[in-house]
């Protein structure tokens, strides 16, 4: 079984260095990464920790779920026989705690997982158990960060562009909630987040104008083993936008965490986010995966004339790590054996605690 957690630290830094071990296997096309982690959990109020779980054990972790019964059940997996293993008994458990939660009256109802899961021996136990893939999903975009390939940041005339200041919280969380208006952030949380492991004040960067009003910013999340950073999140306040200060707090990051280790970096944004890719593209990203997860309809078994229940909708109303990918993509290793077993299902656009924060940008 799942799992005792011994304190929330401890949950958190296991699952973080299990997402680390398992990264090279497919890179920015990966389930997750650091800043999935600590944006997902910690962005909330209280920390949602206690949606992570850690397979078999604390102490033998094989896999990971963040899932609380709503949403997208996020999984990592080692590719191991053991790590396979865990992932059955993770799916087995997922499934148990999405029919528990189906409304009353329901005949069924959805369960969601993974983003974008690439291993060919996991999607051979999702089509096993009933699942298909999604056509929509999480495209992920990548870029080197060598000294030559990150170019002169152009500041805005009357705005800095600089990290952000601890007496800056209140104005961080708001210029948050201007470019997110359906997603509230707290300053409770925002420490929280501050107070991660590992949260580093220098990647946390911020436009302010003369007024000393925050008017944009641009958070990166580094995973110092595999030297790789990831944008989460990053926005514009709307009173603030079409003057490349989203894209100017984004290259200052950039330029951060290189000089911190950094030798890569990854976004993710919507499919239907056409804003968010160019902005990226802008940026010097480019496509590396646009692969989905997988979908599949629990039959609740009832007698009732209830309807089917489906996934609340998750929001893309426009940030950082953007959303969902178009069509169904190729693995990078060619090996999707699952591809035929394509549904035609369409998942929702997916943010917020369920979605890792993955937000679409708004037109800058």
């Amino acid at each position: 079984m799942a799992s005792v957690q011994r304190g929330a630290v401890d949950v958190f830094d296991v699952a973080a260095r299990l997402i680390a071990d398992v990264w090279p296997h497919d890179a920015a096309g990966s389930e997750m990464h650091l800043g999935d982690l600590a944006w997902g959990v910690h962005r909330q109020t209280p920390a949602t920790v206690e949606s992570l779980r850690l397979w078999p054990s604390i102490d033998d972790p094989q896999a990971l779920t963040k899932y609380d019964g709503r949403g997208v059940c996020d999984l990592v997996v080692r590719r191991t026989n053991a790590g396979y293993e865990a992932a059955i008994e993770a799916i087995a458990w997922a499934e148990r705690e999405c029919e528990s939660r189906a409304p009353e009256g329901a005949d069924g109802i959805e369960l969601r997982v993974g983003r974008r899961i690439a291993d060919a021996r996991l999607i051979e136990l999702l089509v096993e158990r009933g699942f298909r893939r999604c056509t929509g999903g999480f495209p992920a975009l990548a870029r080197t960060l060598e000294p030559a390939a990150v170019p002169d940041i152009a500041v805005p005339r009357g705005y800095a562009i600089r990290r952000l200041h601890s007496d800056e919280i209140g104005a961080r969380c708001g210029c948050f909630e201007a470019a997110f208006p359906r997603e509230p952030l707290s300053i409770e949380s925002y420490r929280a987040l501050q107070a991660c492991s590992i949260y580093e004040p220098r990647l946390d960067v911020v436009a302010v104008s003369a007024s000393g009003e925050v008017a944009a910013f641009a958070t990166l999340w580094l995973d110092r083993v595999n030297r790789v950073a990831q944008i989460e999140p990053a926005g514009c306040d709307p009173q603030h936008r079409r003057r490349g200060l989203t894209r100017s707090a984004i290259l200052t990051a950039l330029a951060a965490a290189r000089d911190l280790g950094a030798e890569s970096a990854l976004v993710r944004h919507g499919h239907h986010n056409v804003a968010a890719r160019r902005l990226y593209q802008a940026c010097g990203f480019r496509v590396e995966s646009d692969l989905a997860g997988f979908a599949k309809q629990i039959n609740l078994g009832r007698e009732s004339k209830g309807a089917t229940a489906s996934i609340p909708p998750m929001r893309d109303n426009g940030a950082s790590g953007a959303h969902p990918a178009g069509p169904q993509g190729t693995v990078r290793n060619g090996q999707d054996r699952a591809s035929a077993a394509t549904s035609g299902h369409t998942p929702r656009s997916t943010y917020g605690s369920e979605g890792w924060g993955f937000e679409s940008l708004p037109a800058r």
